[in-house]
């Protein structure tokens, strides 16, 4: 949050100084055009960069929906197609409020289930909020999963994990882990405008191809790709969950690539995110 302030009060000096350029060059037909390529640079940049940021300038309401990719998808590979129906303005920005928007991206309805909250039901393409808590409030170890037809059970279940509102800079830390198991694709998608919130994003579906040893089926049917032993990192599930996903914990002491900080407020959890 504190990111956040800095940054959208960088954005109005910003939009100040190129108001007052333009203005002392309008006399100057040479001048004017020597600096609005400069002008149009820094808008594309910006809008890049900053989408949100922008929007918050104009608006007292929060972002934006966004209905599409939530820009930091795809910086990781993966490509939500931008045909869905969901929204994100159950997450109003600055309101004082951690608040996470469950998104379905899969082509079949997902139940989502997790801490402190009551369990949800998405048709493909749809999304839902859940209110956790203050954004100043300490919410710690807390996670969400989701699944689709038969629940595989606990410890069976894509997991992401979130500890909130921390001492450390007010930073929350997050992570994917198929520390237990692989059961839908996943990403937690910090929906403040900061390059320095990381989406996480583990787009592959892994049943498919899930070592023998890691299958577990219900009524028949393929639902999970379990760890056998969730310490080691040399089990062949393990290093299966570590090369399909770096994004993701693969086993419990995976901490190099697979944890992530932001100074955020709001997150989105999305099932099936290259759908």
């Amino acid at each position: 949050m504190h990111l956040n302030q800095t940054i959208l009060s960088f954005a109005i000096v910003l939009f100040i100084g190129v108001v007052f350029s333009v203005w002392s060059c309008s006399s100057s037909d040479a001048s004017a055009e020597t600096t609005n390529p400069d002008s149009d640079a820094d808008a594309d940049a910006d809008s890049d960069t900053d989408t949100d940021s922008d929007s918050e300038t104009s608006s007292d309401d929060g972002p934006p929906s966004t209905d599409s990719d939530f820009g930091g998808l795809t910086d990781s590979g993966s490509d939500t197609g931008g045909d869905t129906d969901f929204s994100t303005d159950c997450a109003v920005h600055n309101d004082g409020w951690t608040t996470f928007v469950f998104v379905n991206l899969c082509a079949d309805n997902v139940t989502f289930e997790g801490s402190n909250i009551e369990p949800g039901d998405l048709l493909p393409g749809q999304s839902d909020c859940r209110d956790l808590g203050s954004d100043v409030e300490a919410i710690s170890s807390i996670r969400y999963w989701g699944y689709i037809g038969p629940n595989p059970g606990g410890e069976h279940h894509t997991l992401a994990e979130f500890t909130m509102n921390t001492d450390f800079y007010d930073f929350d830390w997050y992570n994917l882990s198929h520390v237990d198991a692989h059961n839908l694709p996943m990403a937690i998608v910090p929906l403040e405008a900061s390059d320095d919130c990381r989406s996480l994003v583990c787009a592959d579906e892994l049943l498919s191809e899930c070592p023998q040893e890691g299958q577990f089926y219900v009524d028949g049917e393929l639902v999970s790709c379990v760890s056998p032993d969730r310490d080691n990192p040399d089990s062949v599930v393990a290093r299966y969950f570590e090369q399909s996903c770096a994004d993701a914990y693969s086993w419990s002491g995976d901490d190099a690539e697979s944890m992530a900080a932001c100074a955020g407020e709001d997150y989105a959890i999305v099932f099936c995110p290259n759908s």
